[in-house]
């Protein structure tokens, strides 16, 4: 077999399985509705949603670097209003805050809008929320600026941080594992693919990853103009 044809069979394989797992957590979500009086039921049904989630975002963000690579990526850029994609992501993730004790915060103008692809942008936001649930304290925070014509979403924990590896070269793969991610750093890699899709003139979007801030933990940081 050529390697195109693999590459080709290989993301065909990851598209496939990624429609499945959203089809486990169409299910999941329906089950969460159905029995809300069952404690036991409602912790399993969380780890199921919180594992399927992370298992998701991975084959989504695999996925996407692959059709970039192949410049093969659709992106649609359009107006939206900032504080409903923001609110779509935390909807989505009710069951893990609640189950980890996690409260989250959106300090955003509601009638900030804003051009980008809304599916990329608020994929990269709920990965970002997914990972952070796991290795905050108690709080995450999204801060919503506009400075010098262009939109930063911030989002900040008060956990131990980002590990220094992550800070020095955030769009960059990592070949090992870290602690606050589980996993390799494929969707901050694929965060800052998507922030660079986005372009006004010269103006490219970045992505940034520091500690400390008002929580003191990591603040992941999507600038786009």
């Amino acid at each position: 077999m050529e390697n195109k044809d693999f590459q080709m069979l290989l993301a065909s394989c990851i598209h496939d399985m990624k429609n499945s797992i959203s089809l486990i957590l169409n299910s999941v979500d329906h089950m969460r509705y159905d029995d809300e009086t069952d404690p036991v039921k409602r912790e399993h049904i969380a780890n199921l949603r919180f594992e399927a989630s992370r298992l998701n975002n991975d084959l989504i963000h695999l996925l996407g670097v692959y059709r970039i690579k192949e410049q093969e990526l659709p992106i649609v850029i359009d107006e939206h209003e900032v504080w409903e994609t923001l609110n779509d992501q935390l909807l989505k993730n009710e069951a893990l805050l609640k189950k980890y004790n996690v409260s989250l915060e959106i300090d955003c103008d509601e009638n900030e809008v804003w051009y980008y692809d809304q599916e990329l942008v608020g994929g990269v936001i709920n990965n970002i929320i997914v990972n952070t649930v796991r290795y905050t304290q108690s709080r995450i925070q999204i801060k919503v600026t506009v400075d010098d014509d262009i939109l930063c979403i911030s989002i900040s924990d008060d956990g131990e941080g980002y590990p220094e590896n992550m800070l020095l070269e955030p769009d960059t793969p990592k070949d090992g594992l870290n602690f606050r991610s589980g996993s390799t750093s494929l969707g901050i890699y694929f965060a800052a693919k998507v922030a660079r899709m986005h372009k006004r003139g010269e103006q490219k979007g970045h992505i940034t990853l520091k500690n400390g801030g008002d929580l003191g933990g990591g603040i992941f940081s999507i600038f786009l103009p």
